[in-house]
Protein backbone atom coordinates (compact mmCIF):
# COMPACT_ATOMS: atom_id res chain seq x y z
CA UNK A 1 0.00 0.00 0.00
CA UNK A 2 1.24 3.67 -1.03
CA UNK A 3 1.71 5.75 2.57
CA UNK A 4 -0.09 9.40 1.63
CA UNK A 5 1.96 12.22 2.10
CA UNK A 6 -0.06 15.08 2.23
CA UNK A 7 2.42 17.33 0.70
CA UNK A 8 2.76 15.48 -2.39
CA UNK A 9 0.57 17.45 -5.63
CA UNK A 10 -0.65 14.61 -8.05
CA UNK A 11 -3.21 14.31 -10.98
CA UNK A 12 -6.90 13.67 -9.54
CA UNK A 13 -9.60 11.47 -11.20
CA UNK A 14 -12.57 11.30 -10.79
CA UNK A 15 -14.77 8.95 -12.51
CA UNK A 16 -13.51 8.78 -16.16
CA UNK A 17 -12.37 11.96 -16.06
CA UNK A 18 -8.87 13.52 -14.93
CA UNK A 19 -8.62 17.11 -13.21
CA UNK A 20 -6.18 19.38 -14.96
CA UNK A 21 -4.82 20.82 -11.95
CA UNK A 22 -2.02 18.61 -9.52
CA UNK A 23 -3.69 18.73 -6.18
CA UNK A 24 -2.58 17.70 -2.55
CA UNK A 25 -4.66 14.76 -0.16
CA UNK A 26 -6.45 17.66 1.16
CA UNK A 27 -7.65 19.67 -1.72
CA UNK A 28 -8.57 16.55 -3.48
CA UNK A 29 -10.98 15.54 -0.51
CA UNK A 30 -12.24 19.05 -0.25
CA UNK A 31 -12.65 19.29 -3.94
CA UNK A 32 -14.40 15.78 -3.37
CA UNK A 33 -16.97 17.00 -0.84
CA UNK A 34 -17.72 20.07 -2.47
CA UNK A 35 -18.31 18.61 -6.16
CA UNK A 36 -21.14 15.43 -4.42
CA UNK A 37 -24.00 15.43 -6.29
CA UNK A 38 -26.75 16.49 -3.67
CA UNK A 39 -28.96 13.01 -4.39
CA UNK A 40 -25.69 11.41 -2.91
CA UNK A 41 -25.47 13.52 0.06
CA UNK A 42 -29.10 13.00 1.02
CA UNK A 43 -28.53 8.90 0.38
CA UNK A 44 -25.79 9.33 2.92
CA UNK A 45 -22.76 8.77 0.61
CA UNK A 46 -19.61 9.53 2.29
CA UNK A 47 -16.24 11.44 0.08
CA UNK A 48 -13.17 9.29 -0.19
CA UNK A 49 -9.36 9.73 -2.07
CA UNK A 50 -7.03 7.31 -2.03
CA UNK A 51 -3.27 7.14 -3.50
CA UNK A 52 -3.22 4.76 -7.18
CA UNK A 53 -0.11 2.31 -7.23
CA UNK A 54 2.24 2.53 -9.74
CA UNK A 55 2.07 -1.11 -10.00
CA UNK A 56 -1.09 -1.83 -9.98
CA UNK A 57 -2.36 1.46 -11.84
CA UNK A 58 0.09 1.93 -14.00
CA UNK A 59 0.58 5.85 -12.69
CA UNK A 60 0.42 7.95 -9.42
CA UNK A 61 -2.43 9.77 -9.12
CA UNK A 62 -5.38 10.47 -6.81
CA UNK A 63 -9.00 8.71 -7.12
CA UNK A 64 -11.98 10.83 -5.60
CA UNK A 65 -14.42 7.73 -4.58
CA UNK A 66 -18.36 8.20 -3.66
CA UNK A 67 -19.76 5.42 -1.48
CA UNK A 68 -20.95 4.38 1.77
Amino acid sequence: MTKINEREKLKVKVGNSSLETPMTYKQALRYGKNAMPEDLKRAGFQCTVFRSDRTLHGSDFYRINYGK
